[in-house]
């Protein structure tokens, strides 16, 4: 922090940001609210390796972005990672702006206002990818990302084996049979409300650009749905309640033109909730430190019985498609 504030004269004021790992322990990013030659400004010291440079990623997605209402942020300077120094940063224009919605809970309004930021988002502003994909194998992708996180999930130690043992066998069978038929496209893969602000004059700015990725079609909705699921912080909040709040996503999802399109939506949204479920109940409750403090191990037993009986609705569901 030092060396980067000397170096480009940024004025920081507060933390706002801190990037774990799974872990409070592994830190891989900070981010910072400040000044930057006289404007409000945001710094992120990027200390994980990135695949590509965020500065990249930003200049791709401004080159091939149609949208007249959505952006990312501007950038006003930045450093690359290298090995050398084991870190790279970047400054970017602060958002002084509201969040879509605030999570856990949208209104009916907000989630209108997020299917029209969808329609814009998928048609407009996402024209084409500047990456190559790793694998065009929907399965093998997602069998990488779940076995990782059962391993990070055994490495901590805090779920007890029938807590999640029974979940994962029954999700590989279910995943080879579903996913071979969904394809991967290039799409935001961390899509939630706390990354996207609206600002006064109706447009909006996008942030965690690290993110864009391949994801099996219709993820990005999913993770939406998923993220509001992890911010529930009451212990009376039912079983039923959060599966009609699911539900109410889905009838919002299914106005947006681009999904209306799609005749075997609900078999891949389907499958997309279920990958987000396995996977929080593995790594999200079953290794994020927050749920490991005493005061917050309520949270995480309401949460995981919530992710384990979602996830036992999402199978039933999926015995409708072939």
């Amino acid at each position: 922090m030092k060396k980067v504030t000397a170096e480009t004269n940024f004025q920081a004021e507060r933390e706002i940001f801190r990037g774990f790992i799974y872990d409070r322990k592994k830190v891989g990013s900070l981010i910072y609210k400040g000044v930057w030659q006289g404007k409000p400004a945001v710094l992120k010291l990027q200390g994980l390796r990135p695949e590509i440079d965020e500065s990249e990623i930003i200049k791709h997605f401004t080159a091939q972005n149609h949208s007249k209402i959505i952006r990312v942020p501007t950038l006003y300077a930045h450093k690359p990672w290298t090995a050398n120094c084991g870190y790279g940063y970047l400054i970017t224009e602060f958002i002084d702006a509201p969040k879509i919605f605030e999570m856990p809970f949208a209104a009916e309004r907000q989630m209108h206002d997020f299917a029209n930021f969808y329609q814009e988002y998928r048609t407009s502003a996402l024209t084409q990818s500047w990456i190559e994909p790793d694998t065009n194998d929907t399965l093998q992708l997602t069998f990488r990302r779940v076995d990782s996180w059962r391993k990070i999930s055994e490495y901590k130690k805090r779920l007890r084996l029938d807590d999640y043992a029974s979940y994962l066998i029954k999700y590989y069978p279910i995943a080879l049979k579903h996913l071979p038929t969904i394809p991967l496209v290039f799409c935001h893969g961390h899509l939630t409300a706390d990354d996207i602000y609206r600002l006064p004059d109706g447009s909006y700015v996008v942030l965690s650009n690290l993110f864009w990725s391949y994801r099996p079609e219709w993820y990005d909705l999913a993770f939406n749905i998923w993220a509001c699921l992890m911010h529930i912080r009451d212990t009376n909040y039912t079983f039923k309640k959060m599966l009609d709040y699911v539900d109410k996503w889905l009838t919002a999802y299914r106005r947006i033109p681009i999904v209306k399109k799609d005749k075997d939506f609900e078999h891949k949204i389907t499958v997309a909730l279920l990958e987000r479920t396995i996977g929080a109940i593995l790594v999200d409750l079953g290794t994020d430190d927050f749920y490991g403090k005493k005061e917050n191990v309520k949270y995480y037993k309401h949460l995981l019985n919530l992710h384990q009986r979602l996830f036992n609705c999402l199978t039933d569901r999926l015995e409708n498609f072939k």
